[in-house]
């Protein structure tokens, strides 16, 4: 079998139904999000994945644990790397209520892309290597992974991550973006 890496947004907070920016604050899953977790699931069923990993926030534990049940699949250690990128100030607030102003004034305080990558891409491509002939599938966070699909596509493109939405990973994209990064001696 091929080794297969696809990355899942978790599941609807109260907190994403409100505009509020969750980053690392635990926010967990409501029941919408809970069915969009099973949903994820049952879509995955029959396409062999065999182990499901999460960052280590509450909202992507519980999603990556009921996709598991519905896929019958193993559940493993927490991957802090592919957690939320923190928003600073910003966290909890309704972002339509955040003026470009004051969007601009904090943007030293909020992670940046780069940063955002330099932890996520290393973890993924490690993870394609440490479960090399498996297929993985590995819940994280709408800020986060948006950054990473940015960057396997070379451009950023107009749209956020969905709550529940699926991402293929291009190992081998994978694999040279973490190598311009000098982060893979190979």
């Amino acid at each position: 079998m091929d080794t297969a890496l696809v990355l899942i947004r978790h599941g609807l907070t109260d907190w994403n139904l409100a505009g509020r920016l969750q980053g690392r604050t635990d926010i967990p899953l409501n029941d919408t999000g809970r069915e969009q977790a099973r949903g994820v699931g049952r879509e995955l069923q029959g396409q062999g994945f065999s182990l499901v990993l999460a960052s280590p926030l509450g909202r992507a534990q519980e999603t990556a644990a009921l996709i598991a049940r519905e896929l019958e699949a193993e559940t493993g250690r927490s991957v802090p790397e592919l957690i939320e990128r923190g928003f600073g100030p910003l966290e909890g607030r309704i972002m339509v209520q955040v003026s470009d102003e004051e969007s601009a004034s904090v943007q030293d305080q909020l992670e940046p892309i780069d940063e955002i990558l330099r932890r996520a891409i290393p973890a993924l491509f490690d993870l394609s290597i440490e479960h090399a002939g498996r297929k993985v599938a590995v819940v994280s966070h709408g800020a986060t992974m948006r950054a990473i699909r940015d960057a396997l596509a070379g451009t950023k493109l107009p749209r956020g991550v969905d709550n529940g939405e699926v991402i293929e990973i291009d190992i081998q994209r994978l694999r040279e973006l973490a190598e311009g990064l000098d982060l893979v001696s190979c």
